[in-house]
């Protein structure tokens, strides 16, 4: 029997994961109240929106502003007196939250609020650690982040990674419009290629050069990648694609649902992630691709690897080698039964260990024992 909670989230509305979150715990009969500095709207959740003028991207001296509407986020946490009180990301909505002075709340990290912000500044390591430290509760996306976050804190994390819907990311979503000429899983193209927004964080000028290498030193390969994301270096991406002269095999899918998303994992013969920063605190991509029982090639970041098995679900790369990549790429196309091997063994992985269910109970258990 679940008890019924009042969740208050401290989080931006219009994001994926915060939405994800609040769309469980609502279906699960919560009453959810997200407390948000940017617009969105959640069904069936009631947003309480505050324009602190910083804008949706603003930088760090906008989001301070942020930080003055402390008494406003009191004044309405006060008014919905939920038993739940969980903020998202350390160093702007766990900083609000802290000064506040909400009621016993709980803080989950993200990733580039403790990886890269507190080496901004020493003002930056300080809003981070008394973000931490004001929390009652702490939740990390993976136990490498924990680590990392152990830098600034001595509370104790709970791990709560992000979970996959496993009937959505399954291998059955392998259909393709007709009109898409690509030939697919033991098909006669080899598709590979991934859905990250394009920035050089996730690696996307590595991919494209690796597989340029990969066309140069094997140009019987008849690779097909597909990149699926937006991003403010897209423009750069593709003047380097023509450059490099793979233009005509790259296909740029822009946005896509997730929905969309699990159709491109669940059709490509490899899935590559290789990501530079290791603010990618855990791997949601190498997970998703998993579950659609296709195999992935990732970068050697602590957070990726923890959400694959290496040399069994995944292989791993150095992160910024476009030739170790090329590489990997090459010897993944000849191993046919590799990779179905690696496949199949990898949604069992992720079925066992981050269904989506089964993740978000734990933290509906944290919750109602650590009230």
């Amino acid at each position: 029997m679940v008890e019924i909670m009042k969740i208050c989230f401290v989080a931006p509305a219009n994001n994926y994961h915060t939405q994800k979150w609040c769309r469980w715990f609502k279906n699960r009969g919560h009453q959810i109240d997200v407390v948000s500095f940017t617009e969105g709207e959640i069904e069936g959740c009631t947003v309480h929106y505050i324009d602190s003028g910083a804008g949706v991207r603003g930088s760090d001296a906008q989001k301070l502003k942020y930080l003055l509407q402390a008494k406003k986020v009191h004044e309405i946490v006060n008014e919905i007196h939920p038993d739940i009180i969980n903020a998202h990301y350390a160093t702007s909505y766990g900083t609000v939250a802290a000064l506040a002075k909400l009621p016993p709340y709980y803080l989950s990290v993200w990733g580039s609020d403790v990886y890269d912000f507190p080496k901004k500044s020493m003002l930056h390591r300080w809003m981070l650690q008394f973000s931490l430290n004001s929390a009652s509760y702490l939740f990390s996306t993976s136990k490498a982040m924990a680590e990392e976050a152990a830098k600034y804190t001595k509370k104790p994390f709970a791990i709560t990674p992000f979970g996959v819907d496993c009937d959505l990311f399954s291998p059955d979503k392998m259909k393709r419009k007709e009109a898409d000429q690509i030939e697919t899983k033991n098909g006669q193209d080899y598709v590979i290629g991934t859905v990250k927004s394009l920035s050089d964080k996730y690696g996307i000028a590595t991919l494209i050069r690796a597989t340029a290498l990969l066309k140069q030193q094997h140009p019987e390969v008849p690779v097909q990648l597909r990149i699926a994301g937006k991003g403010p270096q897209e423009n750069e991406y593709k003047a380097l694609a023509k450059e490099l002269g793979i233009d005509n095999i790259i296909h740029w899918l822009g946005f896509i649902s997730q929905e969309q998303a699990a159709v491109e994992w669940a059709s490509m013969d490899c899935g590559i992630i290789p990501s530079e920063s290791e603010s990618e605190s855990f791997g949601v991509s190498a997970v998703e691709a998993q579950a659609c029982c296709t195999p992935v090639i990732i970068s050697d970041i602590p957070g990726l690897m923890e959400a694959t098995e290496p040399g069994k679900t995944s292989v791993v790369v150095p992160r910024k080698s476009p030739e170790k990549l090329a590489q990997a790429m090459y010897e993944m196309y000849v191993d046919a039964d590799k990779r179905e091997k690696m496949g199949q063994q990898g949604r069992k992985f992720v079925c066992a260990t981050y269904e989506l269910n089964r993740c978000f109970e734990n933290i509906e258990h944290l919750y109602q024992s650590g009230r």
